[in-house]
């Protein structure tokens, strides 16, 4: 179960559903994206290195900014972030008239 003064980053989720080892990637993820300095510590305190890195490599979920903020802590390249990657080019919606 996760510590008290955590429920709040999880408004729309009842937290006594919520286990901290079997959901630990939407936990790591959202405490990242929404957390103050006493959850991210707790993040580092609970969760191996390893399983914050995967968080930050693999979420689509992070916002740029956030994603750009923990690239630059664990110094990684934007390619090895997903949510950094480039999407797919936008094509023009009217390009049949061209």
């Amino acid at each position: 179960m996760l510590p008290g003064n955590l429920h709040k980053f999880f408004w729309e989720h009842p937290v006594d559903t919520l286990d901290e080892d079997r959901h630990k990637g939407f936990v790591i993820e959202r405490l990242l994206e929404h957390g103050d300095d006493e959850a991210v510590r707790w993040i580092f305190r609970r969760y191996e290195r390893a399983d914050i890195l995967e968080v930050v490599r693999s979420s689509r979920r992070l916002s740029r900014k956030t994603a750009n903020f923990w690239k630059n802590y664990f110094r990684l390249r934007e390619e090895d972030v997903l949510c950094l990657r480039e999407s797919s080019p936008q094509h023009s919606l009217h390009s049949w008239i061209d």
